[in-house]
């Protein structure tokens, strides 16, 4: 049979706790923010009758969600600091993808990823999708930036694409 030394144990159960240790933390971490998301979707859902039947979460920090039946659209570009930006889409006459990048070695390198919202009596302004400055690199944003270019525009007052852009 095998002699099972006392200290080669208590070794081995230090190391095995040691290395799953960090898992731990990230996934209670990772749940603590959910909860937290889950929280802030309940409080629009009860204060503002908001229903998201649409949403994403990426990057452990960007928000976006759709009421298509009340054409409402909540977003935040980090939502575990700062309060959504609630956007109602009938006031909204185009949504336009933008993306900036350089070139290095031949290659394209994207810095930002954008949706221009152009409201009807104001400027327009970005809803951030990816910003090269703060990750290092791009994972489903071009995928998912298309995906709520695609949902949103059916919903808005439509406007010419030549007008969005002057």
């Amino acid at each position: 049979m095998f002699d099972i030394d006392i200290t080669t144990l208590a070794v081995s159960a230090v190391l095995t706790i040691a290395f799953i240790a960090p898992f731990y933390w990230n996934y209670r971490k990772m749940s603590q923010k959910e909860k937290k998301l889950d929280q802030l979707i309940q409080n629009l859902k009860a204060s503002k009758g908001i229903n998201l039947s649409v949403k994403d979460y990426w990057n452990n920090q960007y928000f976006i969600g759709l009421d298509p039946t009340k054409k409402i659209l909540v977003y935040s570009s980090n939502i575990h600091d700062q309060d959504p930006l609630i956007l109602d889409l009938n006031q909204v006459k185009g949504i336009k993808m933008e993306e900036k990048h350089h070139e290095f070695n031949k290659r394209k390198i994207v810095d930002e990823l954008n949706l221009i919202v152009h409201p009807i009596h104001k400027a327009a302004f970005p809803i951030e999708f990816y910003d090269g400055e703060k990750f290092s690199s791009l994972d489903t944003e071009p995928v998912l930036i298309k995906k709520w270019e695609k949902l949103l525009k059916p919903l808005l007052n439509r406007v010419p694409e030549k007008q969005l852009s002057a």
